[in-house]
């Protein structure tokens, strides 16, 4: 049997594109905020272990306390090497979706149309923190979330942000897909996590908090503020 690709090809090509598209569009449109200056600035990176802006995303010279303006910058990250991890840490870990799987088109999108930082997708009630992707290491957030997080992924549920403040991982159901490849978003408490003594479907199903019904909607739903 063939292996199904983490992001799917040929005739999915143009909805990447469209996808692309969208989501520069919804970045636009994010940072086009009076908090611009706020979100837009972030301690520079002064060394190789650093994980502050990178020198090609700096828009501006380093202030004395060390911080810097940034800017986004068009990503060349490819659909092959998200593929590529989610072979590596996704596949081989989850015996309830396995080759099943595939990255959702618009998350696809997210992590490989910008470089850029300090995206939220804000809710009443909560606040939800997408991964960075810095121009020298864009898939890394992502990588150590699904590094992070083996239990979870085994019982097929996949993680792609985190809740508020840390407060846990963000995944996605992958037992409930939608007609577009997407699937419904839940999020699980650290506490609750390190509280279960056994990880299985069924006692992970306990404590999963529904969010919304796929990422597509969870991105549209979000407000600017």
């Amino acid at each position: 049997m063939e292996t199904r690709k983490a992001v799917n090809t040929l005739g999915d090509t143009q909805i990447l594109k469209e996808d692309r598209l969208y989501i520069q569009s919804w970045l636009d449109a994010y940072f086009d905020s009076p908090h611009r200056d706020i979100l837009m600035s972030l301690p520079a990176k002064m060394n190789e272990d650093d994980a502050g802006v990178p020198v090609e995303m700096q828009d501006g010279e380093v202030d004395e306390e060390g911080w810097v303006r940034w800017r986004m910058l068009d990503s060349a990250v490819t659909e092959e090497q998200i593929d590529e991890l989610a072979d590596a840490l996704i596949r081989p870990r989850s015996d309830a979706c396995g080759a099943d799987f595939s990255v959702p088109p618009l998350y696809a999108a997210y992590l490989s149309t910008r470089y850029v930082l300090n995206v939220y997708l804000r809710y009443d009630g909560c606040t939800i923190a997408l991964p960075d992707m810095p121009s020298d290491s864009p898939l890394e957030e992502i990588r150590k979330l699904w590094s992070a997080w083996p239990l979870l992924i085994e019982a097929g549920y996949i993680p792609f942000a985190s809740y508020e403040d840390g407060a846990g991982p963000v995944c996605w159901d992958a037992n409930k897909p939608d007609q577009e490849r997407d699937y419904a978003v839940v999020w699980f408490d650290h506490e609750s996590l390190f509280d279960e003594q056994q990880h299985s479907r069924e006692k992970l199903e306990q404590h999963a908090q529904p969010l919304c019904s796929s990422f597509r909607a969870m991105l549209m739903q979000s407000a600017f503020k």
